[in-house]
């Protein structure tokens, strides 16, 4: 390893937290470090462990989770109530939990105050292990031996020795069912889904384990057994959760608010029962659960290892996971559609559900529909850079792929081969003989479109009545959560529609329609859809739909006719069938006819097409695309941290401690503080001040401020500090505090506005909150409060205008993060800084030793070029000091010439905070004193009507 990468590289086993995992407190909270000074130790040290302690009652206790804080406040009043019986001061306990649950809110919000403080932390912890506030994440999962639990239920220890890596899938269910006969003994049976069989292909390329849950309540003194069971038989580790959890987080949350939520049914207000339809127990039991899930995961997880989670019921599960494993490899499916944006900013929770999705590596879907919703989501609801590629969070890149599952063929080929079901073939094309059989094979769900199917039917039998005798409906309709209301009302209403029509249509020797209000054997399954000539799939909405793959799996002789809704995923696969949409009556009435009516020749084509396609793309390729792409992903994000390692402050700090003349280029909005379109909106906080102050307060720091705005604003955020300034990007300079404004602009002609404003002020009038701001020497137009989309698509053809206009203009078109400058040409941030360097040297006579440039990403390349250039110049100009070092660090992981990267601002003003405090004491303080009555001075709102004033008179 290179000495740079020595200087940067962190521990694979310290996260380094951004602001995906806590909120941030205010930009105007005051006093961020005094708040975090005066919280209990034991509240600001609670951390996310590793260890899984069960509770003797079958509940199980989140390790300093969010939704279960359990603190030392706990073992205290345990051992106060030691008098009393131990059922008793367990109650009494759990009740002091809840409590504490019930204030979680509160607390949060303390937390946030100190914000900063934490990731300051964090931060140091990243750098070889130097930190003030050391949290407690220091124990490698590699290290981690599970003690013996109070019910005598001893965890499998992980510190075993390493075979190699291998694949963690992580689903809501384990594919074995655990049941408990009567006399006490348990039962293990292996189910055959999708998922198993899909995941058949990935065992030749590792070994991987099972993690879920096991379907049932598990008596925590039995745990022990039925682990190492699971473990040695089955390749599965359980996640132990209690019935009641089980039914908030899975029935509560998971079915009756992201279920129909991602499928299109808005939430009412409240349920059947007078109740809230959004209850926040059951988003409590969901994070609940999702640690529960995480906690599982680390007692196995080995380094190295890959982490593949299932489904909606996990979408937090990748965040907690990258909190405590910063290197680990995560992919993520969604199994069932992802709403538009409009549909999905309904969930109250919506923010915290992206931000723990995105800690993903690789995020899967059936379709480009899913995956498109999912991007756009991110740019709505969290304001984010979106590619088709993925997505930028807080300088991780979620990337997002399109893989639609299959089936395993081979499957169908056994049980056509098989005599009994051949038997079963045989028997049934005796009984529909003459007629044509149209197929449907759905759970009785709202999603599934029965009714509809049922309705085209009868109005098919309106229509060509000739067929009213040689056309028989088989409707499979599996019972499913009979319990629940909507289901009833559905069953109800499907019920009678079946009775209508047949009795409408039927004789004493036919029925339109075969209702069968049960499940069906396999081999009985097979058999129909070996007899079936057409199948119906009429889903509303669908994730995927495997019902029409299996179809064709048994069409071979047949060569049936599908007939697909549009609204299921697998019709973006099976172009084939003949697409509907079921809200059409009438069009899917007549995809019947057509069916029923086409040509031996044509359906042979459809049904090569539609095998084609089934037989390629099977559940085993789906997940071996879906893990190599993830792996390749895994690669390409290592070898980039290779290449741009996160931020060692410890390095950085040893580097400039020995210099005479320190050097700071701080690029204020997008580094050291989140950019917003107004600048009255983006005021220094007392926060910022202080740090700043500090930095300044030492006599060999130089600090210099970057910034698009003009001289005016900056004047009035730092011009009573002692600090440099450079105002619109390079157009005007201040050397520090007490200096004039030098402008470094050539041309002082304006006439240029007078061409270009109108074209500015065209777009403005017609992109909703877009916005021009007005300067001496550039004008920005600004489009952040815009429509993402929207917003985006203006800026392009904007640009596209002004690249025309200005070819022989003095006038530049700079595109920046949600923003378009026009600047005088020749003038940059870099050329700026070059000058200043020339000055301080022939004017000030001051050397620099040391120069630390922070940057927001790309937007920052030409002065890092400028300053890795200064420090190749230095061996060989004499004008430059001989031993000059620098480091250029990036806010993000996008950078290609930074020399590291910090994650967020949030990062970036810890590390600032972390910089400043290796000053001289006295020298602080003396500094902090003098500007103590100017700190108000900064917060004091000015009227946006006053600056602008200023602005033109300038």
């Amino acid at each position: 390893m290179s000495g740079k990468e020595e200087d940067y590289v962190c521990r694979r086993d310290t996260y380094s937290t951004s602001s995906a995992d806590f909120e941030y407190a205010s930009e105007n909270e005051v006093e961020e470090q005094t708040v975090q000074e005066n919280l209990p130790r034991k509240v600001r040290n609670m951390s996310f462990k590793s260890t899984s302690h069960e509770r003797s009652d079958g509940s199980e206790g989140l390790s300093s989770s969010p939704e279960s804080p359990v603190t030392a406040e706990t073992q205290e009043l345990q051992k106060q109530r030691g008098e009393m019986s131990p059922k008793a001061a367990q109650e009494e306990i759990l009740a002091q939990i809840q409590r504490l649950q019930l204030k979680l809110t509160e607390l949060r919000d303390v937390e946030n105050a100190s914000s900063v403080g934490s990731h300051h932390s964090q931060l140091n912890s990243s750098s070889s292990g130097y930190s003030l506030h050391r949290p407690n994440l220091e124990v490698s999962v590699r290290d981690t031996s599970f003690q013996q639990t109070g019910t005598g239920e001893s965890i499998v220890s992980t510190n075993s020795a390493k075979v190699g890596p291998k694949l963690l899938v992580v689903s809501n269910r384990l594919p074995v069912t655990v049941t408990k006969d009567n006399s006490g003994a348990y039962h293990f049976n292996m189910s055959s889904g999708g998922l198993v069989s899909a995941l058949k292909g990935v065992k030749s390329l590792m070994p991987f384990l099972w993690i879920g849950w096991p379907g049932t309540e598990i008596d925590p003194n039995e745990r022990d057994y039925v682990r190492n069971k699971l473990r040695e038989d089955y390749s599965c580790f359980p996640v132990f959760i209690t019935d009641e959890q089980a039914n908030l987080y899975y029935n509560g949350f998971c079915n009756d608010v992201l279920w129909p939520l991602f499928h299109y049914v808005p939430l009412p207000i409240v349920s059947s029962d007078g109740e809230r339809k959004f209850d926040f127990k059951y988003w409590q039991a969901y994070s609940a659960a999702n640690y529960r899930f995480a906690e599982a995961v680390l007692q196995v997880y080995q380094d190295g290892d890959y982490i593949w989670v299932q489904d909606y019921h996990l979408l937090l599960l990748p965040s907690l996971l990258r909190r405590r494993l910063r290197d680990v490899k995560i992919g993520f499916f969604l199994h069932i559609p992802f709403p538009t944006s409009e549909v999905y900013r309904i969930i109250p929770v919506r923010k915290e559900l992206l931000q723990g999705v995105l800690a993903a590596d690789l995020i899967g879907f059936h379709t480009y529909d899913y995956a498109r919703h999912f991007l756009s989501v991110c740019t709505r609801i969290l304001g984010l850079e979106s590619s088709p590629k993925g997505v930028n969070y807080h300088s991780h890149f979620a990337h997002v792929g399109i893989f639609p599952i299959g089936i395993d063929p081979n499957t169908f080929h056994r049980a056509l081969e098989d005599s009994n079901v051949q038997q079963r073939i045989q028997e049934l094309h005796e009984r529909f003989m003459g007629k044509k059989v149209l197929l449907g094979v759905d759970r009785l769900d709202y999603i599934k479109g029965v009714p509809h199917k049922l309705l085209a039917l009868e109005w098919l039998l309106t229509k060509y009545s000739e067929w009213m005798h040689k056309v028989v409906l088989v409707q499979i309709a599996v019972p499913t959560r009979t319990e629940i209301e909507e289901y009833k009302k559905l069953s109800s209403q499907t019920n009678e529609l079946v009775g209508r029509i047949n009795g409408k249509f039927g004789t004493v020797d036919h029925s339109p329609i075969m209702f069968i209000n049960q499940s069906l054997v396999f081999e009985e399954l097979v058999a129909l859809y070996t007899v079936a000539d057409v199948a119906i799939v009429s889903s509303v909405r669908d994730g995927m739909n495997l019902v029409s793959y299996e179809f064709v799996m048994c069409q071979q002789a047949n060569k049936g006719v599908l007939i697909l809704s549009e609204f299921a995923g697998s019709a973006q696969s099976l172009s084939g069938a003949i697409r509907v949409n079921p809200w059409n009556i009438e069009e899917l009435a007549n995809a019947i006819y057509e069916a029923i009516s086409m040509p031996r020749r044509e359906r042979e084509i459809k049904h090569w097409k539609l095998y084609r396609y089934v037989t390629t793309h099977t559940a085993e390729y789906w997940a071996k695309s879906f893990f190599q792409e993830l792996d390749n992903v895994v690669k390409h994000r290592d070898e980039l941290r290779l290449s741009l390692p996160l931020l060692n402050l410890k390095s950085v700090t040893k580097r400039m401690s020995n210099a005479r003349a320190r050097m700071f280029l701080l690029e204020y909005e997008g580094s050291l503080c989140h950019p917003k379109s107004l600048a009255e909106l983006n005021n220094p906080t007392t926060t910022h001040i202080k740090i700043l102050t500090r930095l300044c307060s030492d006599p060999r720091n130089i600090v210099v401020i970057i910034s698009g705005r003009s001289k005016t604003i900056l004047d009035n955020w730092f011009g009573n500090y002692p600090m440099g300034l450079i105002a619109e990007n390079g157009c005007d300079l201040k050397v520090n505090g007490g200096a004039e404004w030098r402008c470094l602009v050539s041309s002082s002609e304006t006439e240029w506005r007078e061409e270009l404003l109108p074209v500015l002020q065209y777009f403005t009038e017609r992109t909703p909150g877009a916005y021009i701001e007005r300067k001496k020497h550039s004008v920005t137009w600004h489009f952040r409060d815009a429509d993402p989309e929207f917003g985006s698509w203006q800026a392009n053809e904007l640009q596209l205008h002004l690249a025309e206009l200005c070819s022989n203009l003095p006038i530049e078109v700079n595109s920046g993060p949600k923003h378009l400058e026009l600047r005088p040409k020749g003038v940059s941030r870099s050329t700026t800084v070059e000058q200043l360097f020339s000055i301080l040297r022939d004017e000030k006579r001051t050397m620099i030793d040391f120069c630390f440039c922070l940057g927001v990403d790309r937007s920052s390349e030409d002065l890092f070029n400028l300053i890795h250039s200064l420090k190749d110049k230095v061996t060989n100009d004499m004008n430059f000091s001989p031993t000059m070092d620098s480091i250029c660090c990036a806010v993000g992981l996008q950078s290609t010439n930074a020399d590291a990267y910090i994650q967020d601002v949030d990062g970036a003003l810890a590390a600032i905070r972390e910089l400043s405090s290796h000053t001289s004491t006295i020298t602080v303080d003396s500094h902090l004193r003098a500007h103590t009555n100017a700190l108000s001075h900064v917060h004091k709102p000015r009227r946006r009507s006053s600056i602008r004033n200023q602005q033109s008179l300038e």
